[in-house]
Formats: structure tokens, sequence, C-alpha cells
């Protein structure tokens, strides 16, 4: 009789089982709230502008396209980095 660990086996070498994803949640979680804290900071940087004072339309784009830079530059690196982990 088969056993479990030799039909699995079998199966995932004729390629009918899915392979296991190997991201690890714990560290993709802490960087998604180190990503929320810095969106709050900038979002509270900006709110706590010199009173008074306005931004322009440019501003606001450049603040915009700055902060999508930054966030994606994160995404890459974190993804980066957990795709070039040895023994993944």
């Amino acid at each position: 009789m088969p056993t479990i660990a030799r039909v699995f086996n079998e199966s995932r070498e004729h390629g009918r089982l899915a392979r296991r994803s190997k991201l690890r949640v714990g560290p993709t979680i802490a960087v998604g709230a180190l990503t929320l804290v810095l969106c709050v900071s900038i979002s509270l940087l900006y709110v706590g502008w010199q009173p008074g004072s306005s931004l322009s339309f440019t501003g606001f784009i450049a603040m915009a396209l700055g902060l999508l830079a930054a966030i994606v530059l994160g995404i890459g690196i974190v993804l980066l980095i957990h795709h070039d982990k040895p023994g993944d």
C-alpha cells in the first residue's frame, strides 16, 4: 500500500500539485507596516505645514509623484530581497 508521502512526491514530480509559495508573511507585514507609517507621517507633515502657507498644483503633483516613486521603489526592493534569498 503506497504511503501518503510517496503519493505526494509522485504527484509533485508529474506536475499535478502546485508548489507552495516561499514568500514569508512576517517580513512582508513588517515592510507593509513601515510603509504605512511612512505614508501617515507624510500626511501629517502636509497637514501640519506652516499655517497660512499654500501649495500650488505643481507642488501637489510633485509630492504625489515622489510618494508614488518611493512606494514603488520600496516594493521593488522587498520583492528583490524575497526573490534572492538563498535556499528558496
